[in-house]
């Protein structure tokens, strides 16, 4: 990873995703923190905050947003995190980066308060410039340093159909399922009014999702 997306991945505030977050969640865990951008837009003073990253630059940083910070992947800190205790665990762009993803947001219902939720920005193979530019018209699947759908550092990757059986599978029930940061070219707009809105899960780059334990 570049040091330039390094820094980017480390210091998003990813606003967009800050009206998943269940305003009456007290025990919050981001997964993948950064230094803590996003979860410093949720701090509160009746909120506990719990971060959980594997720079260890970053993870330094991130002391001064959260209540506990751990450092390392989330297999490696698990059992050191409480159980049936979180109101809300947040997983932004990170899923994608992990081997086995279906696994990780298995291990997470056992953190989950009753009436907990998992939240998530999973990044859409079928985003519109990816699928119709990428794949169909240049024919070619390429990974990039910069970022994107085909960042080099995603290990699987996701449609809106794939993100949801994923949850399912796993025993969760969606409770909010929503494209987020929409493709705003015309050409994209035209292209989809032309096929009927076919397309329509294409314009979003990404998907958000709350989940909750399925009874």
């Amino acid at each position: 990873m570049s040091e330039k997306l390094e820094i980017g991945y480390f210091k998003a505030n990813r606003y967009e995703m800050l009206a998943f977050i269940p305003e009456n969640a007290k025990r919050i865990l981001e997964v993948g923190c950064g230094e803590g951008a996003f979860s410093k837009g949720l701090k509160r003073e009746d909120r506990e905050m719990w971060g959980v990253e594997m720079n260890p630059t970053a993870a330094e940083k991130a002391i001064d947003v959260f209540t506990f910070v751990l450092e390392g992947d989330f297999n490696s800190i698990y059992d050191k995190l409480p159980k049936n205790h979180f109101d809300c665990v947040i997983f932004n762009d990170v899923l994608e980066h992990i081997y086995s993803p279906w696994d990780t947001i298995k291990m997470v219902k056992s953190l989950l308060s009753a009436d907990g939720v998992l939240v998530s920005s999973i990044p859409n193979f079928r985003y519109m410039s990816n699928l119709i530019i990428e794949i169909l018209y240049h024919g070619e699947f390429q990974y990039r340093v910069e970022g994107g759908i085909l960042d080099d550092t995603h290990i699987r990757f996701f449609t809106t159909k794939s993100i949801c059986r994923m949850f399912r599978e796993q025993g969760y029930e969606i409770v909010v399922h929503k494209g987020i940061n929409s493709d705003t070219r015309l050409k994209a707009k035209l292209f989809n009014i032309l096929t009927f809105g076919f397309f329509n899960d294409a314009m979003y780059k990404q998907f958000a999702t709350v989940a909750k334990i399925r009874n």
